[in-house]
């Protein structure tokens, strides 16, 4: 049996949770186009479940609002969406019973009241609860092993589900239609148990106001939104670039030892995570009317430029004698989207085609060793790679 002083093999940083709790969530475009996609799949889902025909075309240029933002349904996310529903149906087969948008609670197992969340859809099986995890973001590659979201989820599905089947055998799977990225990870009813265990004494320990336990780390700090103000992860911070805090060290780190150095690099993203989170909290503050001595907002880059009456545009150029070819840009559409309109309907057109597609390579780029990806050998690099990662990297300085 796992205790408070264990491994914590599964919950990361249960001190988060109380930190969290003081935060209201601050609304962006991304998290709302992401939970219009999922209105979409979830309507279509049970309309079909319900014997219907609709299909995510029936909301192909519809305007859809979701906090405070609105967006227009494209192709795009009319095609992704489609394959998470007819990825949910495959993966249920004939033996499979969905259930879309369920409220889970799984208060009673990790003993905090009111815990619940929804579920994407869960399939029951006779022997079997699996939940598939819609994730609409492409920004972060996001996996189901030991996936802390999934697993409460999870828990909550045998609470409220369990009694209609026999299941020993759980399933987590996190669909990213955007990346074409499909993650799955199996738990045993032990595995489970072992799970809801640690949960609770984390929940135990994010109760404790005085003494949370705070545990920074680049997984768990990435979207939790008290790391602007967090204290462990401020201290962490402080660790590793104290002892490289001054201008003259970060002006020269060419006499840095292997291990120094590699120390460091094992916490860039952390660092990151870090500053874009204090940066963000800045800008909450000054939007909010609070002063933050020595910051302002000012008005960034103007967008593109763009005709507000293109057909008044059309016709001023037309009384310039310009010629069709001038006035228009006609270009072949990218090899993504000819996949799209061919590789269902002409399959073996689609297959000719890949001799006439052409690809660059990826650029060099620093990964840790336990990347499934080969080591490059450096020999075999261009010097405009090299140089090319060079130029980047002071960009991004």
């Amino acid at each position: 049996m796992l205790s408070p002083s264990g491994a914590h093999r599964w919950m990361r940083c249960p001190g988060s949770l109380g930190l969290e709790s003081k935060l209201s969530d601050q609304p962006s475009k991304y998290a709302a186009e992401g939970t219009i996609a999922h209105q979409v799949a979830s309507e279509c889902l049970q309309d079909r479940i319900n014997g219907g025909s609709m299909t995510p075309d029936d909301y192909l240029g519809r305007m859809m609002e979701a906090d405070g933002f609105e967006f227009c349904v494209t192709k795009d996310m009319v095609a992704h969406v489609e394959k998470y529903i007819e990825f949910v149906f495959q993966t249920a087969g004939e033996e499979g019973q969905i259930l879309v948008e369920k409220r889970v609670d799984f208060s009673a197992a990790i003993g905090v009241p009111n815990s619940t969340g929804t579920a994407d859809t869960i399939i029951l099986f006779p022997k079997r609860i699996t939940a598939i995890d819609l994730k609409y973001g492409m920004g972060v590659r996001v996996d189901a092993e030991h996936n802390e979201q999934a697993l409460l989820y999870l828990t909550g599905a045998v609470n409220d589900y369990g009694m209609l089947v026999e299941a020993d055998d759980y399933v987590m799977i996190i669909f990213q239609p955007r990346i074409d990225h499909i993650s799955e990870a199996r738990v045993t009813q032990e595995q489970l148990d072992e799970f809801i265990e640690e949960a609770r004494f984390a929940a135990i320990e994010a109760l404790d106001h005085e003494n949370p336990r705070l545990e920074p780390g680049e997984k768990q700090c990435r979207f939790c939104k008290a790391k602007a103000t967090c204290p462990a992860l401020k201290n962490e911070i402080q660790s590793v670039v104290g002892h490289l805090a001054t201008k003259a060290d970060f002006a020269d780190i060419t006499g840095i030892g292997e291990d120094t150095l590699a120390n460091a690099m094992d916490n860039v993203p952390l660092v990151e995570h870090w500053c874009k989170a204090i940066r963000a909290e800045v800008e909450r503050r000054l939007f909010d009317r609070q002063d933050v001595p020595g910051y302002k907002i000012v008005e960034g880059r103007k967008g593109n430029r763009a005709w507000s009456d293109e057909e008044a545009a059309a016709d001023a150029m037309k009384s310039a004698k310009l010629k069709q070819n001038e006035m228009y840009d006609m270009k072949l559409i990218s090899p993504t989207t000819a996949e799209k309109l061919l590789k269902k309907t002409k399959p073996k057109l689609w297959t000719k085609m890949q001799d006439i597609i052409a690809r660059s390579d990826g650029k060099p780029s620093v990964a840790p060793a336990t990347d499934k990806r080969p080591a490059l050998d450096v020999l075999t690099v261009s010097e405009d790679a090299f140089r090319d990662v060079l130029a980047s990297s002071e960009k991004e300085e």
